[in-house]
């Protein structure tokens, strides 16, 4: 059981846009916590404690950042801190993904006295969860035999490449029958994409939602539609989302080629003296000619920092410029 609700909250410890998180008490008291700042601890408290008998997943806005709050079952309390620049919607997706992982797991009450945030504390819950156990009757074994079933096999489909889908700015994907697997820590599915795109895969998937087109996707993440496109076009093929399947003429396939690729570029306009002296560097970059992974190369940091510093000054006169290259 520890396994599992590590695993769980692993989605949470590896996430980059997470500062800290906390499983805590009804009664507000932090079982387990992970880099989870101390001095807020009483704000999460006395918000518990305001909205105790009728809680429901809540949102608080901290000098830290955005801290959410949703209880996990009636014994215990998932509490986040979300990085300041990321986006409420986004955010509460992300909670409500690893409330997910967490459905599955039964976990025993909190013992009346223990340690808070000790590091043992997954082991406790552990072993209580042992004991319960053994208090209960074994099962009696089914020995009813079970009838088999001769099955016809299924004529195996057509595998479709990236370039039977036409992804445009304005197409609007859709969640497909392999979303919800996706999203589960211990499908095949998240491993793979884990791979292929890191944690940029989950982001573009927790945006889908029949609403938002690809070119609203991209703003919103500060990330070019090219990338966002491959994203999709790759999760088109497993299934987890679904985009138009069109056939591509040739004369319109070279027009496209004819006109170049479309990519947005990152411009600064404010006072370039208000900016961070450690963050300046990076900003003076951010000229219209570049995109996100050329100003990651030349500044020598992660994209996902870049990323992180357009959001920051996105209200100082930071803009997307869009080019063809």
């Amino acid at each position: 059981m520890s396994t599992d609700l590590e695993r769980a909250l692993s989605k949470l410890r590896f996430d980059d846009q997470v500062i800290g998180y906390s499983l805590m008490t009804k009664a507000g008291r932090p079982f387990v916590s992970f880099a989870f700042p101390d001095d807020l601890f009483p704000r999460v408290r006395d918000s518990i404690g305001l909205y105790k008998t009728d809680l429901r997943l809540m949102t608080i806005d901290t000098e830290k950042g955005l801290v959410v709050l949703s209880p996990v079952d009636e014994n215990w309390i998932l509490t986040v801190l979300y990085v300041p620049e990321l986006q409420l919607g986004l955010a509460i997706a992300k909670t409500k993904n690893v409330l997910r992982l967490l459905e599955g797991i039964e976990l025993p009450p909190p013992p009346e006295e223990f340690e808070e945030s000790a590091e043992t504390n997954l082991q406790v819950l552990e072993s209580i969860a042992i004991k319960a156990a053994s208090t209960e009757s074994e099962p009696v074994a089914d020995t009813t035999e079970i009838p088999v079933i001769a099955i016809e096999p299924v004529p195996e489909k057509k595998q479709l490449t990236a370039a039977d889908f036409n992804v445009l700015p304005s197409t609007i994907p859709k969640r497909g029958t392999e979303y919800s697997t996706t999203l589960s820590l211990e499908s095949d599915l998240y491993q793979k994409m884990k791979t292929e795109y890191r944690n940029f895969g989950f982001d573009v998937l927790m945006l889908v939602n029949g609403e938002l087109n690809v070119e609203q996707i991209a703003d919103s993440m500060f990330q070019s539609t090219d990338r966002v496109t491959d994203l999709l076009k790759w999760a088109a093929i497993q299934g987890i989302v679904e985009v138009p399947i069109t056939e591509v003429q040739a004369d319109v396939a070279v027009a496209s080629t004819s006109v170049g690729r479309f990519v947005k570029c990152p411009r600064f306009e404010g006072d370039i003296t208000k900016i961070d002296d450690d963050h300046a560097t990076i900003i003076k970059l951010c000229d219209g000619t570049r995109t996100t992974t050329e100003i990651s190369k030349a500044a020598g940091v992660p994209e996902s920092k870049v990323i992180q510093l357009l959001a920051r000054y996105r209200k100082d006169g930071m803009k997307m410029i869009g080019k063809s290259v």
